[in-house]
């Protein structure tokens, strides 16, 4: 898997996957548990119109997809295999922007207990799952300080939790590229501005999600037409949309006098 694949994973999934622990019954000693590690990424079909979900397990030859719903629109990408883990999560860990320091705290601790051939009991399953929110909730930016997000990082990033808005509205057309985030999680969205500029407030009424727009409007268009084709080659779900403004820019260029 090369390292582009990676860092666009670690953002697609600082946005929307998770990490944690999971546990199998002992069955040579009953109420005793074994501790696993779970990695998933959940979509849709209305996200995913390319299927790259469906094909993560090719693409990275680990893991498996699962589908629910009524309709079976849902899907997860699920990786539980120890040497899949142990190979996929260090190189994840090093490139993420908002998870990194809580998955690195699952992943020491997992190894821990594995290493000592450990289980849990009822209680002690409990306390690792609050100890497993805490961690998500206080342990949160990357491994070590990064200067300036990778186009790969930012496309997953995006795809995952960000948007690119291209409408038209009395007359003009308004186009953005965002993003939001937890409040606990900003300290992402500031990582972005400080490279990209726009603008950060919360998100209507809500305390606790935060928002990041820069607007890719015409008197942007040199920003945008050199930020959306570096994002649009690492971008795998929203690609559509960015070649959409990519094209609007272009095609207005091409057109004498129109501005």
């Amino acid at each position: 898997m090369n390292e582009s694949l990676v860092k666009y994973l670690a953002g697609l999934l600082d946005a929307d996957g998770s990490l944690s622990f999971a546990f199998k019954a002992d069955e040579n000693r009953p109420g005793r548990c074994y501790i696993g590690l779970h990695l998933g990424l959940a979509s849709s079909e209305a996200v995913d119109k390319t299927g790259f979900i469906d094909n993560l397990p090719q693409l990275t030859g680990m893991g498996s997809v699962s589908r629910y719903g009524d309709l079976r629109q849902f899907k997860t990408w699920a990786i539980t295999k120890r040497s899949d883990l142990e190979m996929l999560l260090p190189r994840l860990i090093k490139h993420m922007v908002i998870k990194a320091r809580h998955w690195q705290w699952l992943l020491d601790t997992w190894r821990i207990a594995r290493a000592e051939g450990k289980t849990c009991s009822l209680a002690e399953r409990v306390a690792l799952t609050e100890a497993s929110r805490h961690s998500r909730k206080f342990r949160t930016g990357p491994i070590r300080p990064k200067n300036h997000p990778t186009w790969a990082w930012l496309a997953g990033y995006l795809d995952g939790d960000g948007w690119y808005s291209y409408r038209r509205s009395s007359g003009q057309w308004h186009i953005l590229v965002g993003a939001c985030a937890h409040v606990n999680d900003a300290e992402s969205l500031r990582f972005i501005q400080r490279a990209f500029g726009g603008q950060i407030k919360p998100q209507g009424q809500s305390d606790n999600v935060m928002v990041w727009n820069r607007s890719l409007g015409y008197q942007n268009r040199s920003f945008a037409l050199r930020f959306l084709p570096n994002v649009a080659k690492h971008s795998r779900l929203k690609r559509h949309k960015i070649d959409a403004i990519i094209h609007h820019h272009r095609q207005r260029l091409s057109v004498p006098g129109c501005e």
